[in-house]
């Protein structure tokens, strides 16, 4: 194959490199290669891309290389605006973003820093450049104030010659003697930058059109993602220089490209259509949506069809993660599916292109993790070779085995990992009054509860359900003395009532959570008898029928369309966190049918019971239990590929072919036939849909359009409003919707004529007042006086109700915040004046006496920002099975309010009611486990790194014996990390004050202990446990730090407990000395001559400053 070169600048470099390459090396290879060489890792990989040299242009990843330029310049493209993350992640990914930051600073390549109005900042920024290069490169002073053009930014030093010079002189001194580290006075640096440019790496694109309904108006387009005011993309009118705000990068669905350099935005909003000038600048806009989607939203997608990430596509191939790190992997496990014995992760190295580990849950609830090395032309894992991952799988499949792969657990759109570089930090919350209420809920169009008065039903027009449940009429809604709208009246039947009530207003408040085009609308509900929902009519009927009648008159193209639309609705769906459970071509209702268009709605769920029949809308792994498919959008994308299947047979059943295919025919890999006119790609997406990891609602959606694109299409047939920008305030958005119905809402201007009088009436009384389950029935609580303990919990608290998980569904995942979950309850209290609210969202793990939640925390005030917490949790029916749980549990709260220290886990409150559950909520920490990170991490941990977790646990240890307590469970698994250069002790659960005028705890009662951290004289009687005792265990937590948590702590021999010490091997690599004295001391069989933790910290200390 014929081979080429390219040169590529890089800014921490100053040789550009020369690089061989083939016809078909792309511009993601070409970035993994430099990326390679100057030790970026994968899980910072993605922030990078390539800019053609001269241009403000960026390739794609799927670009060819030598189809360009052959020039360019390797840059961090997208914004980090959490930059303590970024440095806790990769030291040189950060340094590399400095570097650039601090190159575009010099060379005025910032447009919103301007001069003569920042040339104090330009040279405060030259100058504290000056500081950093004395600390990082060990330069003298002088030396660097002889090169001062060097870090002066180039303007300063047109127009103000030597004067910088003089200035630094003065100022370096002073500053050089705060002895400030590098990365806080580079941290202070990009700080200052992005104070004075808030928007440092937005991108412009001119000379674009916007064909805005007929119109064709010039604009500029500019993509900010943290724009103050307007966040994300805008676009400016050159005519009439107006700003308009397209959307946030969340707010992107997906991007189709057209002929001719056209492209479509999908946005949630009326899609935009841009004509680019050129092929470049329309992949370059492309793939700077596409990158900060993947950076801040659902970094597992793509926004483009055309444009899709190589890497990422092979990732899905073999359903592998991402570099997540394997804490995260674990959680996920825990999460998804409680450790069951056979499920694993599959995931890249955070820190080589070439690793993949393998996270697998054993059979006694464990999870190990093992190595893979991808080596060109197959894969070596416990020292054999696979020639693909599937094959790997393959072998490993009996439960018997040491290994066991049963089920992927595969990567999901909404995982939240440490991949959402760019994702922003929390908000704060305000609180509004009640006239800024008004105006916010002036355009809602959420359903409401509606007086059966108003309701006026057409005689003869009832329609019973096919299980005689449900009953529909044809309607009238009488909004006022002259407005009425024509709706369908959806209600329980007298006799069924009582069976089916709940269920009924279960289905009606999940329906109200979905507003769309493509799905029939709630308008409302009448809860007094009888209990309705009030919906859009639809005159035409269900579409199956109209295709067995009109199949000669309905071309394919219209058909797509169709697709396109139950995508949409699939979509919008998903995103509201719903499982319709039954979506088929009968419940799809027409809504406008004409020569040339057609348009439907998917009309809501319903109350009816699944049937053998029904398998053809059914994944295989749910024939067991039919139920699922009311819990698992698994079950909507395979029941929306069968619709298609019935959409494309022109209304024909599946139950209706030769042969009927039956519920053994799919568990035996059969599936049905492709229809006679049903296009090929077409078909491609369906048998997609029907794998056991399909493809997601987004993915569905995108490619159904991008299907559309690639045909002729009048652009009428997409109805596209025009966007009106008259009247629009210059710094506001235009929220012109499609995918909200045209009917009006009540109260309306919009005049509703009736075209059919008669109506029988219908009344109905609805009672003014109600028990509500949620009522705010808090009475204040007098808190003692806890210092820094400002916040306090009290009273029950209600963690969200999880859904069910479909063992076996391809790990599809819906969002978090799920709107079938039962509403959260926030728990109020006042303390010291002020009152904070705390909210439980989901399990994590579990200590030695309860559950641990992840959760937030705010201010119930005016203005607040969410904390994240972790929540120790006893229930009560726990503490009524064991009565000594309680106790236990309030002896780790007492406990933990007595110690407040940087190297312990901060308490932040607590609930205490005695009969009811009980809490402790602690700050919570993201990393997890030291344990976890050493497995994760170690590799790229130094010595330097390793002593000092042992300085921070000492120093809290130091602290914990000052208060006379005995921690007893001292351990890597109970040590919380908050970053590579800081760790926390934490679990106080087995913790015990030692009485005073007494040197040690003795055990009281019988209970399981973790004795293989245990001092002799712990483990075995005496069982006495002392501030010795403790630094065994620093001990054995030195030695598991020092191993890298990749060896087992050596079981302990009761039966020879003097011979305990001899158990443990020098960890590979450790230095002697420091075996010797953090480790060998610690475990003197005479606990006095053991190490004080005040002496293990002053060692500590001093083993840093030689392995620096």
């Amino acid at each position: 194959m014929a081979t080429d070169t390219v040169k590529v600048l890089v800014v921490i470099d100053p040789i550009p490199n020369i690089i061989s390459c083939t016809s078909t090396f792309t511009a993601e290879e070409l970035c993994i290669v430099l990326c390679k060489k100057y030790k970026i890792p994968p899980l910072t990989r993605t922030l990078f891309a390539l800019r053609i040299k001269g241009t403000d242009c960026f390739l794609k990843d799927n670009s060819k290389v030598l189809s360009s330029s052959r020039d360019y310049e390797l840059r961090i493209r997208f914004k980090v605006p959490r930059l303590g993350l970024l440095i806790t992640l990769d030291e040189t990914t950060y340094d590399y973003y400095f570097q650039q930051a601090r190159n575009d600073v010099n060379e005025n390549k910032i447009p919103e820093i301007k001069y003569p109005e920042h040339k104090k900042e330009l040279l405060g920024l030259g100058i504290a450049d000056m500081t950093r290069a004395i600390s990082e490169d060990k330069l003298q002073m002088i030396e660097v104030v002889r090169n001062y053009k060097k870090y002066i930014p180039k303007v300063i030093l047109k127009r103000h010659g030597p004067v910088p010079k003089k200035h630094a002189h003065d100022c370096l001194p002073q500053l050089c003697s705060v002895g400030h580290n590098v990365n806080y006075i580079k941290n202070l640096y990009l700080q200052q930058l992005y104070g004075l440019a808030p928007n440092y790496l937005a991108e412009e694109f001119d000379n674009i059109l916007w064909q805005n309904g007929s119109d064709v108006v010039p604009v500029r387009v500019v993509v900010a993602p943290f724009h103050p005011h307007q966040p994300g993309i805008r676009l400016y009118n050159t005519v009439n220089r107006e700003w308009f705000h397209v959307c946030a990068i969340e707010e992107l669905i997906y991007l189709t490209r057209n002929t001719d350099n056209c492209l479509e935005v999908s946005r949630r909003g009326t899609p935009l259509f841009f004509t680019f000038k050129s092929e470049e600048q329309l992949s370059s806009f492309i793939s700077l949506c596409d990158g900060y989607y993947r950076l801040m939203v659902k970094w597992t997608f793509n926004l483009s069809k055309d444009d899709e990430s190589p890497s990422l596509k092979e990732l899905q191939r073999i359903k592998c993660h991402g570099p997540v790190g394997g804490a995260f992997s674990y959680r996920k496990l825990e999460e998804k599916r409680s450790k069951k014995h056979g499920c694993y992760i599959l995931r890249q190295c955070q820190d080589d292109y070439n690793v993949y580990y393998l996270d697998v849950c054993t059979r006694n609830s464990t999870t190990e993790t093992y190595k893979l090395e991808f080596k060109g032309h197959c894969y070596i894992f416990n020292n054999e070779e696979y020639f693909s991952i599937d094959r790997l799988v393959g072998c490993h499949q009996n439960p018997e085995g040491r290994i066991f792969l049963n089920e992927c657990i595969p990567p999901s759109e909404y995982d939240k990992s440490q991949l959402l570089l760019c994702g922003e930090p929390v908000k704060k919350g305000v609180r509004i009054d009640q006239a800024e209420l008004q105006e916010i809920l002036k355009d809602n169009k959420s359903p409401r509860c509606l007086p059966n008065k108003n309701i006026l039903l057409y005689t003869g027009s009832e329609k019973v359900g096919s299980e005689n449940i449900t009953a529909t009429y044809k309607a009238l809604w009488r909004l006022d003395e002259t407005k009425k709208l024509l709706v369908a009246f959806k209600t329980l039947q007298r006799d069924r009532a009582a069976d089916y009530l709940k269920d009924f207003i279960e289905l009606a408040s999940k329906w109200a959570c979905v507003q769309s085009s493509s799905i029939v609308r709630l308008y409302g509900v009448t809860l007094s008898s009888p209990t309705a929902m009030v919906l859009e009519f639809l005159p035409y009927g269900p579409f199956d029928v109209y295709l067995r009648e009109n199949e000669e008159i309905v071309k394919p193209i219209h058909l797509k369309k169709v697709a396109a639309n139950l995508a949409r609705a699939l979509w919008d769906l998903s995103e509201a966190g719903i499982v319709h459970g039954s979506i088929r071509c009968r419940r799809l209702l027409l809504s406008a049918h004409q020569a040339d268009r057609i348009t439907v709605k998917l009309s809501g769920p319903t109350l009816r019971q699944y049937t053998p029949l029904d398998v053809h809308w059914m994944p295989v792994e749910f024939f067991a239990d039919m139920s699922l498919a009311r819990r698992s959008v698994v079950g909507d994308i395979w029941a929306f590929a069968t619709t298609l299947w019935e959409v494309f047979s022109y209304g024909h059943s599946p139950c209706n072919t030769n042969p009927v295919l039956t519920a053994r025919s799919y568990e035996m890999g059969d599936r049905l036939l492709r229809p006679a006119r049903c296009p090929s790609e077409v078909w491609a997406l369906m048998r997609q849909c029907w794998q056991s990891d399909p493809l997601r609602p987004q993915e569905i959606m995108r490619d159904m359009n991008h299907m559309l694109h690639r045909e002729y299409m009048p652009l009428h047939e997409y109805e596209e409003p025009k966007i009106s920008l008259d009247h629009m305030e210059h710094a506001e958005t235009v929220s012109s919707d499609r995918f909200i119905p045209s009917e009006s809402d009540a109260g309306s201007n919009k005049s509703l004529i009736s075209m059919d009088s008669s109506a029988a009436s219908m009344n109905g009384t609805m009672s003014d007042q109600y028990d509500n389950p949620f009522a705010d029935n808090k009475s204040s609580n007098s808190l003692e006086n806890m210092n820094a303990l400002t916040y306090a919990l009290r009273n029950e608290m209600l963690a969200r109700r999880s859904s069910s998980s479909a063992g076996g569904a391809g790990g599809a995942d819906t969002p978090d915040d799920c709107a079938l979950a039962a509403p959260r309850l926030m728990e109020s209290i006042v303390s010291q004046g002020k009152t904070y609210l705390v909210t439980i969202t989901k399990k994590i793990g579990s200590g030695n006496y309860g559950h641990v939640f992840k959760g937030w925390m705010e201010r119930d005030n005016q203005e607040s920002q969410r904390k994240e917490v972790a929540i120790k949790k006893l229930t009560r029916q726990e503490s009524e099975r064991n009565g000594s749980l309680y106790e236990d549990f309030k002896n780790e709260l007492e406990i933990m309010k007595s110690l407040q220290h940087i190297n312990i886990v901060e308490i932040l409150g607590y609930s205490w009611d005695h009969g009811s559950d009980v809490l402790i909520v602690m700050e919570y920490l993201e990393e997890g486990s030291l344990n976890y990170y050493l497995k994760f991490q170690g590799d790229k941990l130094r010595i330097s790194h390793l002593i000092k977790y042992a300085k921070d646990i000492a120093t809290g240890m130091d602290h914990v014996s000052a208060k006379n307590v005995v921690h007893r469970d001292l351990a890597t698994r109970n040590i919380l990390v908050v970053n590579k250069y800081h760790v926390k002790i934490s679990d106080f659960g087995l913790a015990r004050i030692i009485p005073k005028e007494e040197s040690a705890y003795r055990i009281k009662t019988e209970r399981l202990l973790p004795i293989n951290w245990y001092a002799p004289e712990s483990a075995v009687k005496p069982y006495h446990f002392s501030t010795m005792s403790d630094v065994w265990s620093f001990g054995v937590t030195a030695w598991e730090i020092f191993t890298r948590a990749r060896h087992e702590v050596p079981k302990f021999d009761v039966e020879r407990p003097r011979e305990r010490a001899s158990c443990f091997q020098i960890p590979e690599g450790c230095p002697s000395e420091i075996f010797r004295h953090l480790m060998k001391d610690c475990w003197a069989l005479d606990p006095n001559i053991r190490p004080k933790f005040i002496d293990l910290v002053h060692i500590c200390k001093r083993f840093m400053d030689e392995y620096k």
